[in-house]
């Protein structure tokens, strides 16, 4: 789905395979000498359920199969099309695939983590690592997690080695958190102060922006703000240690 790397295609000898969730891609700048390229594995009739994990019809050179996937995220879609499209090269027939697509679950803890707690609050742990793709991926399942009435609270932390891009970086996720409609952000820590940054630049947004020097002034903040039925998403680089902040929420639920 990425023209860039479609044009990608030309600097190669070796046979190419496509995947993607849209129809056709045009390389940029070949839009009049090339025809669209349509990806050979695509995925059809996306559709998440209530806590973001999305089923899709898999449409292959070899057959269409209903893949079910226990993964939380719309972004996991064309992660399972770059799996399904290795797999086939390697002789997996589509029903073969799909099942095992349906079959996989998280292989590393704190991506994408959802734990309830019992008056209903449900955090959301994706402290494990962060960059600017990720985490609009992460927040853009908080909107869909917070949909229905319940309110959004998001918790960035730095987003690491982004060099000269860094203040606009994080700038940019704190403006797609207001859009998202959060009721309440957190930015932990100096560096990523530029989230509240962006996220106040957003005309109309109205939610909470607060600075905590920590993952315990991030707790501390939540508890004055946090109701049953609220979604709380974490999120930062493995250097800042906000799974800290998750597994402190639950341990304050704990029955």
């Amino acid at each position: 789905d990425d023209p860039r790397v479609v044009a990608m295609a030309a600097r190669t000898a070796a046979r190419v395979v496509t995947f993607g969730v849209r129809d056709t891609a045009i390389p940029p700048g070949m839009g009049g000498s090339l025809p669209p390229i349509s990806p050979s594995v695509r995925a059809g009739d996306i559709r998440l359920d209530d806590l973001g994990r999305a089923s899709v019809r898999l449409l292959m050179p070899g057959g269409r199969a209903d893949v079910a996937l226990r993964l939380h995220g719309a972004h996991h879609v064309p992660n399972a099309l770059a799996a399904a499209a290795i797999a086939a090269e390697l002789g997996m027939d589509t029903q073969a695939i799909a099942a095992a697509l349906s079959a996989a679950t998280v292989r590393s803890r704190r991506r994408m983590e959802l734990h309830e707690r019992p008056d209903g609050v449900l955090v959301v742990n994706d402290a494990y690592n962060a960059n600017p793709d990720s985490t609009r991926a992460a927040i853009e399942a908080l909107r869909h997690l917070a949909r229905g009435g319940r309110r959004g609270f998001a918790v960035l932390g730095h987003m690491a080695e982004l060099g000269d891009i860094a203040d606009d970086s994080h700038a940019e996720v704190g403006r797609l958190a207001a859009q998202a409609g959060v009721a309440g952000l957190i930015a932990v820590g100096e560096e990523a102060r530029p989230v509240l940054d962006g996220a106040r630049a957003e005309t109309g947004w109205h939610g909470e922006a607060i600075a905590a020097p920590d993952a315990a002034g991030a707790v501390a903040a939540l508890d004055n703000l946090l109701r049953p039925g609220d979604v709380v998403l974490v999120k930062a680089s493995k250097s800042a240690g906000l799974w800290e902040v998750a597994d402190r929420l639950l341990a304050e639920a704990a029955p």
